[in-house]
């Protein structure tokens, strides 16, 4: 049975997200940076509704972080709702994806040098676990693609 440890499952979206992002710094063609944007979107997903709020309840100590780790995804998901909603040969294209791939990229860096390792010294093993199982769960139904800016006001009061 493969591990619901939340923090693997996190490291391992961590993994296939730097993978896409040197495909789209390699060869950003629409295909590339759509894969990237779902998965993207996804992970982004399962983090803000199943790992945060948990963690932020059984790790308090933690809670600044996380401030810090939702807006990073509030400015990613900003970004990358303008990215689903243009053509990419409009100007400013690859620049936000270059710009989105830097943020990601600090984001990814934080959780692993320094939020994952406060979490699992403050959180136990089958908490991580369930945790992790929730977020299995979540994945099921996390969307597929960002919100489009028009759409975010709609998905930030679902979302409250």
């Amino acid at each position: 049975m493969p591990t619901t440890d939340a923090i693997v499952m996190l490291r391992e979206g961590h993994k296939e997200i730097r993978r896409l992002m040197r495909s789209c710094r390699a060869e950003p063609d629409p295909g590339v940076v759509e894969q990237f944007l779902r998965a993207l979107t996804v992970y982004a997903y399962i983090e803000r509704e199943g790992m945060y709020p948990r963690v932020s309840v059984l790790a308090p100590e933690t809670e600044l972080t996380i401030l810090a780790l939702r807006e990073e995804h509030h400015i990613a998901e900003v970004l990358a709702g303008e990215l689903s909603a243009m053509r990419p040969d409009e100007i400013a294209f690859h620049a936000k994806v270059h710009l989105l791939m830097d943020i990601v990229d600090r984001h990814m860096d934080t959780e692993d040098q320094r939020w994952f390792p406060q979490v699992r010294a403050a959180v136990g093993r089958k908490e991580l676990r369930e945790i992790g199982a929730w977020m299995t769960k979540l994945a099921e139904r996390a969307p597929q693609r960002p919100p489009r800016p028009h759409q975010q006001k709609i998905w930030d009061a679902v979302a409250a």
